[in-house]
């Protein structure tokens, strides 16, 4: 017959219960604060960007779904433990519930999905195939080894199992890859910002029109949004890997999906930001090929194109507007000596 366990091991296994109630709770706090904003932006994008690519519009939706299915899944889970095993041994709360280890799938495929919508947008303003790559392998592979984890507890749905050896070296690969993944897309968004700031910076015509301004406001959007998350994923890998038995860093893996959500929305969003340039509407904010004569949206709108003129090569592209004035939409395009030439035909004709 087993020997009862001592007052210590049930006071220590008390404490390890209380602790993940606390953290759990504490997470989804955050959580759900975070999903309200969510469902915010999802209107506010719904309502202000009819016209967006269908694409586009169903990364959205999936991406609200997908959030939506994860705070389900996390008040599922609170439940069990807070309320179904009440008055039972307090052991069963070792036992991982099914879905708390369905809702970190779902974060998974949220980071899988946000990181691709990146590699897009990098792809669309710069063309560059080695970034977009390494942006798009480095998604894949932690998408595949956080299928692996997520395998692992639906098979060993112990809280030990979390603090296994083996599981700690695959978690801290996956939190560690999608970290990686979001200072190197901040980077590489980032330096083309700034590539088109120091061309826009010398030109009268970014003081004129306000371009420097907008740029330094999208790289400021740009560095926070890929610190925020990179922090969030260095946090739960450092408390993960440096505390296995405790959940200090539950509330960091509650709340790692719902800033990759908020991340992607508030990208699409910020279009409405630059809603005024010179009296207009502006709809979207695009990069135009030099030279040539057709640049499509490079922010995610996809449906509309716009016509420039030649510009010489080896410059910087230039910044376009696709601005709505009087219900027809027209392109202003930002040049080296725009507003001088204006001037000069303005004095021409007085």
């Amino acid at each position: 017959m087993a020997a009862a366990p001592s007052a210590a091991q049930i006071a220590a296994l008390v404490a390890l219960v209380k602790q993940l109630f606390a953290t759990s709770f504490i997470g989804f706090a955050i959580a759900t604060t975070l999903y309200g904003i969510s469902v915010l932006q999802v209107y506010l994008y719904y309502r202000n960007y009819p016209s967006d690519h269908p694409a586009l519009k169903s990364t959205v939706a999936l991406l609200w779904v997908l959030d939506t299915l994860c705070t389900i899944f996390v008040a599922h889970s609170l439940y069990t433990y807070f309320v179904l095993n009440v008055g039972k041994n307090p052991t069963i709360d070792l036992i991982i519930p099914w879905s708390f280890t369905s809702e970190k799938f779902l974060v998974t495929l949220i980071t899988f999905v946000a990181q691709l919508f990146y590699a897009r947008t990098i792809w669309k303003i710069s063309s560059n195939v080695i970034i977009t790559a390494s942006v798009g392998v480095l998604a894949v592979v932690t998408f595949a080894l956080g299928i692996v984890t997520t395998v692992h507890l639906y098979q060993n749905p112990l809280a030990t199992a979390i603090s296994a050896r083996s599981f700690q070296i695959l978690s801290g690969l996956v939190q560690g890859l999608a970290a990686f993944n979001d200072v190197l897309i901040t980077v590489c968004l980032c330096t083309w910002l700034y590539q088109q700031k120091k061309g826009a910076g010398g030109w009268e015509a970014g003081r004129t029109f306000g371009t420097d301004k907008i740029l330094d406001t999208l790289i400021l959007y740009a560095v926070s949004r890929g610190v925020l998350t990179a922090v969030t994923q260095f946090l739960f890998l450092t408390l993960n890997l440096a505390l296995p038995h405790a959940t200090y860093w539950m509330p960091f893996h509650q709340a790692v999906g719902k800033l990759y959500v908020n991340s992607v929305f508030a990208t699409l969003n910020v279009r409405s930001t630059f809603a005024n340039v010179e009296g207009k509407q502006a709809t979207n904010l695009s990069f135009a090929d030099v030279p040539g004569l057709t640049s499509t949206t490079g922010m995610g709108t996809g449906a509309t194109e716009s016509n420039t003129a030649s510009a010489p090569s080896g410059k910087l592209r230039p910044l376009v507007f696709s601005a709505v004035s009087a219900g027809t939409v027209e392109s202003v395009t930002r040049s080296r000596g725009a507003s001088e030439n204006e001037k000069e035909e303005s004095g021409d004709g007085v």
